[in-house]
């Protein structure tokens, strides 16, 4: 990676890390934390001051139009309540309509995995009757206080304080959060129209959408959240990607970098492994992926060397940080120094912090990545 600039924000230097250009020094972020990793941090003796791990500030102005999630952009939404407690289990109706399963006292997402007792479709009945008439781009709650908190955003990508990173619920995610993972795979060969409708009614909601955001503000990147790969590879065939998901993919990105004259990259965000899958999103202009999860077998020295243009986030094995400090050495230092050098890269974890990760070894974590990088 070039070095060698002088000091630069963290809008110039997002950009510079996108663009493979040469760097003052790489960007400092990482992923999140758990909340109740939060919690036993503070128990240690943090302040609950992020400034402590050398975090760079976000250079990313809010989001303007929500369409990127676990549950899938409905308005409106479903309400979310509870539909049934058992002595052990509580079953909860999610904001998408699908009705999850979880231990009682656990928090969703948080501290426990939905099992999901009923999809949000489950026919024909409930895509044309329930869920597609709340996925209009049009309907009004999608954009209340927009026009003000647009002029907002915008004001500040011009004085070059903030960049825009328009977001979306990807073409997979979308199908699997509607029908889950079994019933996706069971449509695309029972009921591939119903497939291509869904994915018509997607492509519609997220163009009409984002588009209208462009107008207002430019966009430095598009993110999609797809988790469409698991832990030996990906969740659908490369045949069914390109006949269910890839042409409204080219589509979208290719009408979002037509709508403006500055550059726009494309991000894909899945867990597992993604060997596969980034030749393939590559087809239909994503040029950045993360968070290559180590326990997947992802490996972002081995991606820098196979995908030399590639910008990659992540890739730091989030276990690693529980193992104490010679464990944290091995992984930091093989992983900082080749990536700086070759450049395109955000050192962060491959996902949020767990809370089996003490205070003082993720202290200790992201110290080592900044002396490594100042060290260069």
């Amino acid at each position: 990676m070039p070095i060698g600039r002088g000091a630069m924000d963290v809008v110039q230097r997002e950009i510079a890390t996108y663009s493979l250009e040469p760097l003052d020094r790489l960007v400092r972020r990482d992923w999140g934390y758990f909340p109740e990793t939060q919690r036993r941090w503070k128990a240690e003796g943090w302040s609950g001051s992020y400034d402590e791990f050398l975090l760079d500030e976000d250079p990313y102005a809010e989001d303007l139009i929500h369409l990127v999630g676990i549950d899938v952009p409905l308005v409106p939404a479903f309400a979310e309540e509870t539909v049934e407690t058992t002595e052990d289990h509580i079953l909860v109706r999610t904001l998408a309509g699908a009705i999850e399963k979880f231990p009682r006292n656990k928090v969703r997402w948080e501290e426990a995995m939905p099992e999901y007792i009923r999809h949000p479709v489950e026919g024909r009945e409930d895509w044309f009757g329930i869920v597609k008439p709340r996925l209009d781009p049009d309907t009004p709650e999608r954009w209340a206080d927009f026009r003000a908190r647009a002029e907002g955003v915008r004001a500040g990508i011009e004085a070059g304080r903030k960049l825009y990173q328009g977001m979306g619920i990807g073409a997979y995610m979308f199908l699997r959060a509607l029908l889950g993972p079994e019933g996706v795979l069971l449509a695309f060969y029972d009921d591939p129209a119903l497939v291509r409708d869904m994915m018509e009614t997607w492509l519609k909601l997220l163009k009409s959408c984002l588009l209208r955001v462009q107008v207002k503000v430019p966009f430095f990147k598009f993110l999609v959240g797809e988790d469409i790969s698991y832990k030996n590879g990906p969740l659908i065939s490369p045949a069914m990607m390109r006949e269910f998901l890839f042409p409204y993919y080219h589509d979208l990105i290719g009408s979002l970098r037509k709508g403006q004259g500055e550059p726009m990259h494309a991000e894909v965000d899945t867990d597992g492994n993604v060997d596969a899958l980034i030749p393939l999103y590559t087809e239909v202009g994503f040029d950045t992926f993360r968070p290559f999860e180590v326990a997947a077998g992802c490996d972002v020295v081995r991606h820098a060397r196979e995908h030399p243009r590639l910008i990659m986030s992540g890739g730091i094995d989030k276990r690693v940080l529980a193992a104490g400090p010679e464990a944290i050495d091995a992984e930091v230092r093989r992983i900082i120094p080749h990536m700086a050098k070759r450049g395109g890269y955000i050192p962060t974890c491959d996902h949020t912090v767990p809370s089996n990760v003490s205070y003082e070894s993720y202290r200790y974590y992201r110290k080592l990545v900044t002396a490594l990088d100042a060290a260069r």
